[in-house]
């Protein structure tokens, strides 16, 4: 695992596992953007200017942070919140958070960028169990290729596996432990969230289409 890392140029990679949450405490338009100042808490606070820091999925960039490490702030452009559901942030909304993966660290996710494809939209939710919910999300209809049952996919920047998939839809199961680390708990019907399709998906479209194209 660790060439393929240095494999990737040195890129910043997430493996979708949730480190905690935080919350928008201030937003500040800045030029061609939004700089949002979130409030949360690392079990080891090692944050500096200019690390790499996926926001509910979508990869974003450390502007300022306080010494302990637990108040930080990051710029978005309005591209970024035009391709993302960032755009809908509100003060007091809470937001998943991941540090970039280091090259020594356990790998427990999937292979995930931080670059979001596109934004779904949750259609239903269903108490299956004490702590197991089920969620229905539509997603947009240029990213259907790339979603099969038992597949992974990157929802608000938690690595996920797919139920099932239907009609432009795709199910998921969330588990206790994924609800409670996570900002799923708040999530409601109608609300848009971040999605990133499985990158591996991604390399198989490209080779395929290329071998048909020769």
């Amino acid at each position: 695992m660790t060439g393929l890392f240095y494999a990737i140029g040195g890129l910043n990679m997430f493996t979708g596992l949730i480190e905690t949450t935080g919350k928008v405490i201030k937003m500040e338009s800045v030029d061609s953007g939004i700089q949002f100042s979130i409030l949360t808490k690392w079990q080891n606070p090692d944050l500096k200017k200019g690390d790499s820091i996926a926001i509910s999925g979508a990869c974003m960039t450390v502007t300022d942070f306080k010494e302990e490490g637990n108040e930080f702030s990051f710029y978005t452009s309005y591209k970024s919140l035009e391709l993302t559901n960032l755009s809908n942030l509100q003060l007091g909304n809470i937001v998943n958070l991941e540090r970039a993966m280091a090259v020594n660290q356990r790998f427990g996710g999937h292979l995930v960028q931080g670059h979001v494809d596109g934004v779904g939209v949750l259609q239903s939710i269903k108490k299956i169990e004490t702590g197991v919910f089920e969620f229905w999300i539509q997603i947009p209809e240029t990213l259907a290729a790339y979603f099969v049952k038992k597949g992974s996919v990157t929802v608000d920047g938690i690595s996920l596996t797919v139920v099932d998939v239907k009609e432009g839809s795709i199910q998921l199961v969330l588990i206790p432990e994924t609800m409670e680390k996570t900002n799923a708990h708040i999530w409601k019907e109608g609300q848009k969230l971040n999605l990133e399709v499985d990158i591996l998906a991604k390399y198989v479209e490209n080779f395929l289409r290329l071998r048909t194209s020769e």
